[in-house]
C-alpha cells in the first residue's frame, strides 16, 4: 500500500505538468512508456516461448510512437506495411536458419506487439496535439488537444474507478470469464459514469453539442473496458498477475494504461469524424 500512495505522490503531479505542457517533454514520455510497455509484452510471451522480433516490431513500434509525436502521422502506413513484410521475412529467416518453428506464432505474436503496443500508444501524442483553437473549461483556458486528452484521461478513469468500487459493493452477478473478479453491477456503474464525465468535458468544454458529445461518452464508456478486458486475457493467457514493475505498487505500463490504450484512438477518429 504505501508503493501504491508513494507512486501516486509522485506520479499525479508529474502527468499533470506533461500532459499540461505537451510538446517534445510529453512525447518523449510517451516514447518511454511505449519502450517499456513493448519489453513487458515481449518477456510476457517469451515466458510461454513465444518470440517477440526486435528488430522488425519493436522498432517500428517506436518509429510510430516518435512520428505521432512529431506531427508525422502520415507515415503511419508505409511504417506498417514495411514492418509487415519485415516481420513476415525475419520469420522465414529464423525457420530457415535458426531451427524457429511454427513460424505463424511468432510472427502474428511480433505484429500484434507491433499494433497493440506501437500503433496505439501512437495515438496518445496524437490527440494530445489535436489541431484546434484553445477552449475554456471550469474556468480554465486549455489548448484543444490537452483537453480533449484529458476528456479521455478522466472517463478511462471514471470507468475504472466506479467500476471497482461499485463492483465490491454492490456486485452479485459475474461480468465476464476472462476477469472472474469484475461484476455486471461494477461494469454497469463504470459504464454510467464514463460517459457522463466524457460527455459533459466533450459538450462544455470542447463545445460539441450534445449529439456528439453523447456519441463521445458512448465511445469512452464501450472501449475503456474492453481494453481493460484485452490485457486481462493477454495476461491470462500467459499465466501472469501483472505485466511488469514500472510502477512499484501498480503493475507494468500495460496494467495501468489498458484501457487508455482503446479509447484514445477510438475517440481520436470519433472525433474526427464528429468534427469536433
Amino acid at each position: 500500500m504505501f508503493k501504491r500512495i508513494l507512486t501516486a505522490i509522485v506520479g499525479i503531479p508529474v502527468a499533470v505538468f506533461l500532459v499540461t505542457g505537451g510538446g517534445l517533454p510529453f512525447s518523449a514520455a510517451v516514447l518511454v512508456l511505449a519502450f517499456a510497455a513493448w519489453r513487458e509484452y515481449a518477456r510476457m510471451a517469451a515466458a510461454k516461448g513465444v518470440n517477440t522480433y526486435k528488430v522488425t516490431s519493436f522498432l517500428p513500434s517506436m518509429l510510430l510512437v516518435i512520428f505521432a509525436g512529431t506531427g508525422r502521422s502520415e507515415w503511419f502506413l508505409p511504417v506498417l506495411v514495411f514492418a509487415t513484410l519485415g516481420v513476415l521475412i525475419e520469420g522465414l529467416f529464423r525457420h530457415c536458419n535458426c531451427g524457429e518453428t511454427n513460424w505463424p506464432l511468432h510472427t502474428a505474436n511480433s505484429m500484434a506487439a507491433l499494433l497493440y503496443v506501437g500503433l496505439l500508444f501512437a495515438h496518445i501524442p496524437l490527440m494530445r496535439e489535436f489541431a484546434g483553437g484553445n477552449v475554456c473549461f471550469m474556468g480554465m483556458e486549455f489548448a484543444h488537444g490537452e483537453l480533449s486528452l484529458w476528456m479521455v484521461l478522466l472517463g478511462t478513469w471514471a470507468s475504472d474507478t466506479f467500476a471497482y468500487f461499485f463492483g465490491m459493493a454492490l456486485g452479485k452477478h459475474k461480468f465476464c470469464s476472462v476477469s472472474p473478479k469484475k461484476s455486471m453491477e461494477g461494469a454497469v456503474a463504470g459504464f454510467i459514469f464514463a460517459f457522463a464525465v466524457t460527455a459533459v468535458i466533450a459538450c462544455y468544454g470542447l463545445q460539441s453539442g450534445m449529439q456528439a458529445a453523447a456519441l463521445l461518452g458512448l465511445t469512452v464508456a464501450f472501449f475503456a473496458p474492453v481494453g481493460d478486458l484485452i490485457e486481462s486475457i493477454l495476461k491470462r493467457s500467459y499465466d501472469i498477475k501483472d505485466s511488469g514493475h514500472f510502477f512499484p505498487g501498480h503493475g507494468g505500463v500495460l496494467d495501468r494504461f489498458d484501457s487508455l490504450l482503446f479509447a484514445v484512438p477510438a475517440v481520436y477518429y470519433a472525433m474526427k469524424f464528429l468534427g469536433v
